[in-house]
């Protein structure tokens, strides 16, 4: 007997169960209506290997009004998943390089813009700071400018995973683990009408591609391209004492050193480093020929695991220059996750652009913090209603932009095995 539902989710991350949620209380939580493809386990990718952090702040006015609605709703997750995850109400800290130039007036000037939104975003002084980490991070007012955003929160992973699958029983979802998809069929060239996996075939009336680093692989049988690649990154957490880690210590979003802190799982504290989003960083990221044909897998090989000898230096360098206070740190494991990003390091939410009842709902790796206003917007897509999203414009992340000239011709020279900046790259050695 061949399955058919609703919706299909290819992806079993935050963003892919978000979605599905929304769309099964849409649907009155009809039995079998949606169904979720997973080629591994719940969240066994980036979902279980995120920061946790909830913010507003964000460079794009578009993307940290999404982000305020967002928190809102994650304040209030009973009322979207039917299950209560609670959240560390930390607050964030910001550190930026007081050059009296360029940088420092890009940061008043976000200031000003955020509070226009009406997202708290405020600068503060060294008094403040103090009070905020029980002094325990170095400042420098002379060379640093700081801010605060009080309403920013912290997740620990592994809770929202366990949260996720009690969500999907609540709201009658199937979930098919260990289940890939290993191709599809058309109807009249233009629809999705079968999804091909290694248990079976599976029939959809529409199909929501959740499947972040691994779309790209997952659809291009089909002549779909996905503007996705992968940036790795390294991350590690460190024991320091109880005794020096207040409770509610603020998330450290330090731009001096390019790193991200959060106290972890009640004495540990936590650092990564956050996307590059240089040009030249996103070019190789889609030139580099191992996740065009392996996709995310390439980062979760064993091999991946274990920690970096020279990255758990760098980050040591970074605590002891951040946190001279806390001393002594003893490093608690770190491994390779990464961010999938696209060529404008913005979102790709809405439908395909040839094929008719496909929805891309992709993350560019900032994916947690968004799940669930995401999950809202690709439901209302999928069911023709008008979100109720404001200021929402779905053109500015649709995928149809790649396909614009400018845009068309650096996705052109990246694309796949055959893109040309690798060729290029080979000719000159």
């Amino acid at each position: 007997m061949v399955n058919k539902y609703h919706t299909v989710v290819i992806g079993g991350g935050c963003l892919g169960v978000s979605a599905a949620i929304a769309l099964s209380r849409k649907l009155k939580n009809k039995n079998n209506s949606v169904c979720i493809l997973e080629k591994g386990v719940l969240a066994g990718g980036i979902s279980s290997r995120h920061s946790g952090i909830i913010r507003s702040a964000n460079a794009s006015i578009q993307a940290a009004t999404f982000a305020e609605e967002a928190n809102q709703m994650w304040l209030n997750i009973r009322d979207y998943w039917g299950i209560d995850i609670k959240p560390e109400k930390s607050g964030a800290i910001w550190i930026a390089r007081n050059d009296k130039k360029e940088a420092a007036k890009t940061w008043q000037d976000l200031e000003i813009k955020l509070n226009k939104a009406n997202i708290n975003f405020k600068r503060i002084k060294s008094k403040e700071i103090k009070s905020l980490t029980s002094n325990l991070i170095r400042i420098n007012e002379e060379h640093e400018i700081y801010f605060y955003e009080p309403n920013a929160m912290l997740f620990d992973p592994i809770t929202v995973r366990n949260a996720m699958y009690e969500a999907i029983d609540i709201n009658n979802i199937k979930l098919k683990e260990n289940t890939k998809v290993t191709g599809f069929e058309l109807k009249s060239g233009k629809k999705i009408s079968k999804i091909k996996t290694n248990h079976g075939t599976i029939l959809a009336e529409n199909v929501i591609n959740a499947a972040g680093g691994w779309s790209p692989q997952i659809f291009e049988s089909i002549g779909v391209r996905i503007p996705v690649s992968l940036q790795p990154v390294y991350v590690s957490n460190w024991l320091i004492s109880k005794k020096k880690l207040p409770q509610n210590f603020p998330i450290i979003a330090d731009y001096i050193n390019l790193s991200y802190f959060r106290s972890w799982k009640n004495g540990e504290l936590h650092i990564h480093q956050p996307r590059d989003r240089s040009p030249a960083a996103i070019a190789r990221s889609f030139a580099e020929e191992p996740t065009a044909m392996k996709g995310a897998d390439v980062f979760f090989d064993s091999s991946n695991f274990t920690a970096s000898y020279s990255e758990t230096n760098k980050y040591a360098e970074m605590i002891r220059d951040r946190f001279p206070h806390t001393a002594p740190y003893i490093f608690n494991g770190g491994y390779v996750t990464f961010f999938d990003i696209t060529p404008d390091l913005k979102f790709i939410l809405g439908n395909d652009k040839d094929v008719d009842n496909l929805f891309h709902c992709l993350g560019a790796g900032q994916a947690f913090k968004y799940s669930p206003i995401f999950g809202e917007i690709i439901s209302d897509l999928i069911l023709g209603k008008k979100t109720k999203i404001k200021n929402f414009d779905l053109k500015e992340f649709s995928i149809k932009r790649f396909y614009k000239p400018g845009m068309k011709k650096f996705w052109d020279d990246v694309h796949g095995s055959q893109n040309t900046l690798r060729v290029r790259e080979q000719a000159t050695v």
